[in-house]
């Protein structure tokens, strides 16, 4: 099928969210191509992002399994450098939150500790704005906090990982399974096998509940598959791109009002 305006739209849907859920993009591509089949248009709107080294990948959240859209680069930066409207001082608060997530035991941070760290920054951020800086980090995927905890991100995963595994590259872990990068997963008592929670999941139910490495038998984590921070509804997904790019250009709007100045990771 030939790339046109329907495709376009789709595009435009998961730039504007930046984490499409998985549901919405179906539903999207069901109401304009009269077909569920995301694989093909993904694959479609990806050929032609190729040449632009950008792609949209499809990326499971560690916490709820549930799988997102993200538009991202192929070519990913070691430093992290990014244009935001956030600013350097919230920018460094980041950096300290991904820092205490990945080198933690737990591979989670306290939603306290976190507005702590304020005090190490060199300039000045209040704890009311620090986490209102946070709260918007979890709603725009880069952060994911459940039970007063927060997470890494799933945005944060897939644009980010080349920075994570040059900066901690001691302390990044491997899935048992999918042999991918993982942040937080279960971990095994007696081998130490560390597994991301949604592969260990699909894993169970084709073979005995236990430890991929060493088969021990282990007590998962009930951990709830409801995401209430997940991304944005798309409001109607008969949605025209007009429609799209209107709605971006009035969060950009929101955006400007924020008097921070630019900064980079």
């Amino acid at each position: 099928m030939p790339y046109s305006e329907q495709h376009k739209t789709v595009l435009q849907a998961v730039i504007h969210e930046g984490a499409l859920h998985e549901d919405r993009g179906k539903e999207l591509v069901i109401r304009l191509f009269d077909h569920n089949n995301t694989a093909q248009i993904l694959s479609e709107i990806n050929a032609k992002l190729q040449p632009l080294c950008m792609t949209i990948k499809r990326i499971n959240c560690e916490i709820t399994g549930e799988l997102y859209w993200i538009f991202m680069s192929t070519v990913q930066d070691k430093t992290a450098s990014y244009v935001s409207h956030f600013s350097q001082t919230e920018l460094a608060l980041l950096r300290n939150v991904y820092s205490e997530i990945i080198t933690s035991d737990n591979s989670y941070v306290s939603s306290t500790f976190c507005l702590n760290l304020c005090s190490s920054l060199n300039a000045k951020l209040t704890k009311t704005d620090a986490e209102l800086f946070l709260l918007e980090m979890v709603d725009r995927q880069w952060l994911y906090c459940k039970d007063g905890k927060y997470y890494m991100g799933v945005r944060s995963i897939a644009e980010l990982l080349q920075y994570f595994k040059d900066t901690y590259e001691e302390n990044l872990q491997i899935c048992t399974l999918c042999k991918q990068e993982l942040f937080y997963g279960d971990k095994c008592d007696k081998c130490d096998a560390i597994t991301h929670v949604f592969c260990l999941k699909n894993y169970a139910r084709d073979h005995s509940l236990g430890c991929p490495n060493c088969l021990f038998s282990t007590s998962r984590q009930n951990l709830s598959s409801s995401n209430t921070n997940c991304a944005m509804d798309v409001e109607d997904a008969s949605q025209t791109s007009m429609e799209i790019h209107e709605m971006a250009q009035s969060s950009q709007t929101r955006k400007l009002k924020r008097k921070h100045k630019n900064g980079s990771m």
